[in-house]
């Protein structure tokens, strides 16, 4: 999938759906996706936050994403998405599951932890299996792939319930990759460390908080930075294309070296 017009990769012709993709590292997925010419769907919970990226996705790759807003808590969402992009654009090469939600209930004594553990499986475990089982068909006619926006928390325990529904999705990306391996269907997963995003923020972390907290994360990388969310898109472009045919069924770890730092699993 090699570009003969000077871009790295060549997407033209393609369709992109990806999800949590109204800030952070799934809207720097469909950005990139749409300037390698994928006509992209974009969809995430804030209206205004989501046309924003379509404007920025519009203006630096002329190609209009089409928005669908809802929250993937909702379960018949997943079935819109892919109705809506099937209806819109005729076919399906990409499904990117970047929405994800952590939670700051993480104890066994915390009176919300079991409403806690239902909102972050029903995000990061459900919908995402939701979703790959009513793309399979679609993929497999365009012999396309399924890349899962993970997290090297799911290699430790981090969070009893972020860490282990990350843990879960890591199995999931395997098992589907199994399944779908031999229809051509390729299905890997990302697992970002660290990233300059809002994730933090999103929890209610003050932005001093959050600059604090950015600071001691680059201490705890071997690299001594944090990645900007383009360099995870960098690598889900990888994935997408054909240079990667014979990638499936990873678990690809870019985390600036944070699981090999002596110090980051203090954090």
């Amino acid at each position: 999938m090699s570009s003969s017009n000077g871009k790295k990769y060549d997407f033209s012709g393609k369709v992109a759906l990806v999800t949590g993709s109204s800030s952070g590292i799934g809207a720097a997925i469909a950005l990139q996706f749409a300037q390698y010419g994928a006509q992209v769907v974009i969809t995430g919970r804030d209206a205004s936050a989501l046309n924003l990226v379509a404007e920025q996705i519009e203006t630096e790759s002329g190609n209009q994403p089409l928005q669908i807003v809802g929250n993937l808590l909702d379960p018949s969402l997943p079935a819109e998405l892919i109705d809506g992009t099937i209806t819109k654009y005729g076919r399906l090469d990409f499904l990117v599951n970047s929405a994800g939600f952590s939670t700051p209930h993480n104890n066994l004594n915390d009176d919300k932890l079991m409403e806690a553990f239902d909102q972050v499986y029903g995000l990061n475990v459900r919908a995402v299996l939701h979703l790959c089982q009513l793309a399979a068909s679609h993929l497999e006619e365009s012999k396309g792939n399924i890349i899962n926006i993970s997290s090297i928390v799911s290699m430790f325990p981090y969070n009893i319930i972020y860490s282990s529904s990350k843990a879960a999705l890591d199995m999931i990306t395997k098992t589907v990759a199994k399944e779908l391996g031999k229809k051509g269907v390729r299905v890997n997963s990302i697992n970002p460390g660290p990233v300059c995003t809002g994730f933090l923020r999103s929890l209610g972390m003050s932005a001093t908080t959050y600059s604090e907290q950015e600071e001691q994360f680059k201490e705890m990388t071997l690299l001594k930075f944090l990645p900007q969310p383009i360099e995870i898109a960098n690598l889900a472009s990888f994935l997408a294309s054909d240079d990667a045919h014979n990638i499936t069924g990873s678990i690809i770890v870019s985390d600036t070296g944070s699981l090999l730092a002596s110090n980051f699993k203090e954090f």
